[in-house]
């Protein structure tokens, strides 16, 4: 990796031997477990995309010109190099689109015949352990939670759970409470793989905390377990559909300081790059026309979920709260996601976590970091009562949408 903002290569280590400048990662144990790996092409995937998530920690959005976008170029190892130069620019266009910045990708020849520091065997178990009807994301959010319960209400037959965390991070925490409560309440219904994969924080000096890339990390993650498990099953990403467009609530929130993390253009995209690469795994966004409070109204299930909903986390700002002398099961209460997911729980008449701010009730002035994204809504909400036609421009800012004219209205309602 090289990024030209401050002209420093960067050699990562995808086999895990060298721990200075490499990833930690247990993705070889997990299916190692399972008694199966993932094809080739899966595998030179997800080794591209955790190269990517360790050039987007290691390089500090400070040092580029604007203080935001970097210019990279990366250069990866595959088994087939043709096949990855054909999808080269698609690559670049999808990763400039979700993280921000420029991205320059250079193939070359794979010498390496290893899965993450462990020998790939011929004589292993040719087939994964479990059958799935379908694949979902599990983050420990509220959202994903919810599809949870959405999906083993209404689909019969086993489902896989896919999540990952940074190893020592209260993530792993969230998420284990919440496959407990599943596990309960959905006994023999499921299977949970919990993946961590992490760039060594050794000799690189500050890391870069915005990980735009991670949901590329995650979705490669899921396209390897698909590639293992030998189905051709779909992939559900339960994210509500106010948030996956995440529309600029001002003019200073645009560009690339706008997540696209399921944003509809991304994952068009990716689904594209999963067929160029043979990989048959379709992506489906079932709530992607619901908001917050829609989602959970419609809930099949409410009363686990509102037991389970205090077990999940959304808060953006967990540092701020051990800052402030509190536990991770409470919420900062003041960012974006905080303050949308208490309007939701609150048009669904469920009791919530416990926020450190109170944004509703105290007059939090604009120039204080608590009340920014308050204030920015509020303006946001002004807007919109004078915008008509231009709603559909406007919504469109953080990037293209495809698809039928009805769909793009439905996206427009939320």
């Amino acid at each position: 990796i090289e990024n030209s903002n401050i002209g420093i290569p960067i050699h990562i280590d995808l086999s895990g031997v060298d721990k200075t400048i490499g990833i930690r990662s247990n993705l070889s144990s997990v299916f190692d477990f399972y008694g199966s790996f993932p094809s080739e092409v899966a595998t030179d995937l997800l080794k591209f995309a955790m190269t990517v998530f360790s050039a987007d920690k290691y390089a500090d959005r400070n040092q580029a010109f604007n203080k935001w976008s970097r210019y990279f170029h990366l250069y990866q190892p595959v088994s087939n190099v043709d096949l990855w130069n054909g999808i080269k620019e698609k690559l670049e266009q999808t990763l400039d689109f979700l993280t921000g910045d420029h991205w320059e990708i250079h193939f070359r020849i794979s010498t390496e015949k290893h899965f993450f520091g462990m020998k790939q065997l011929q004589e292993r178990i040719p087939s994964f352990s479990h059958s799935p009807r379908a694949f979902a994301l599990m983050s420990g959010g509220l959202d994903s939670f919810t599809g949870a319960l959405e999906l083993l209400e209404n689909m019969p037959g086993e489902v896989i759970f896919v999540s990952h965390y940074s190893r020592g991070g209260a993530t792993k925490t969230v998420q284990d409470r919440v496959y407990s409560l599943l596990r309960r309440k959905y006994p023999d219904r499921f299977c949970s793989l919990q993946f961590f994969v992490q760039p060594s924080e050794g000799t690189i000096g500050e890391i870069e905390p915005s990980q735009r890339s991670r949901s590329f990390l995650f979705l490669s993650l899921v396209a390897a377990v698909s590639s293992a498990s030998h189905t051709s099953s779909p992939l559900n990403i339960y994210e509500n559909g106010l948030l996956s467009l995440n529309v600029p609530l001002a003019a200073n929130r645009g560009g690339g300081l706008s997540t696209r993390t399921t944003h509809p253009y991304f994952l068009s995209m990716y689904q594209d790059i999963l067929e160029s690469l043979g990989i048959t795994m379709s992506i489906r966004t079932p709530f992607r026309f619901l908001t917050k409070g829609e989602m959970l109204i419609a809930t099949k299930n409410p009363s686990i979920l509102k037991e389970g909903v205090k077990l999940t986390h959304s808060c953006s700002h967990g540092t701020y709260v051990r800052f402030k002398g509190r536990t991770f099961d409470e919420h900062c209460g003041y960012c974006l996601p905080c303050i949308i997911r208490r309007a939701a729980t609150t048009a669904a008449g469920i009791d919530d976590v416990n926020y450190v701010v109170d944004v509703i009730y105290n007059n939090l002035p604009s120039n204080r970091v608590e009340g920014k994204d308050l204030y920015a809504i509020k303006i946001a909400l002004k807007r919109l009562d004078n915008m008509t036609s231009s709603l559909y421009s406007h919504v469109r800012i953080a990037g293209p949408l495809q698809g039928a004219p009805e769909e793009i209205f439905q996206y427009v309602d939320v």
